[in-house]
């Protein structure tokens, strides 16, 4: 198992949000010592000396946020469809002019696309399997057919 780091290490203390398929959560505090790291299959947090790991088909979404206010970070954040998605996924709830990127999920950026509130973003090139889509702070999953 090869695992590819996520983010290698944190400038200043974020928290990091799992928000789990049957609605639970788990927040992260993240510093400078914390890491994310994931293989094809799971996801690896190391936190304050501990390092916890969750299936990614357990997760709906991750997301990064400096305050405290996870409602409002919720609030914004961007929604994908369909998923799974053959040709086009549609993307909405951003601000404008985003930086979209779509990385594989042995941590290769495949895309890197600039984007206004709503857009479609064709992804008929890129092989079938697992992505994960990230805009600003916030991450989400697709399957591509």
């Amino acid at each position: 198992m090869s695992l590819v780091s996520l983010c290698p290490a944190f400038a200043q203390e974020v928290t990091f949000t799992i928000v789990k398929t049957n609605g639970a959560t788990a927040d992260y505090v993240m510093n400078s010592d914390s890491k994310i790291y994931y293989s094809d299959t799971q996801i690896f947090i190391k936190s304050n000396g501990e390092t916890v790991s969750y299936n990614l088909s357990e997760l709906r979404k991750a997301y990064f946020s400096v305050n405290d206010d996870v409602d409002e970070v919720e609030n914004q954040q961007f929604t994908i469809y369909p998923n799974p998605a053959k040709d086009v996924l549609k993307i909405n709830n951003l601000s404008d002019n985003q930086c979209v990127t779509i990385h594989s999920i042995d941590g290769k950026m495949v895309k890197r696309i600039e984007i206004s509130t709503e857009a479609e973003i064709n992804i008929s090139d890129l092989r079938p399997g697992l992505y994960i889509i990230g805009v600003g702070n916030e991450f989400s999953k697709f399957i591509k057919m």
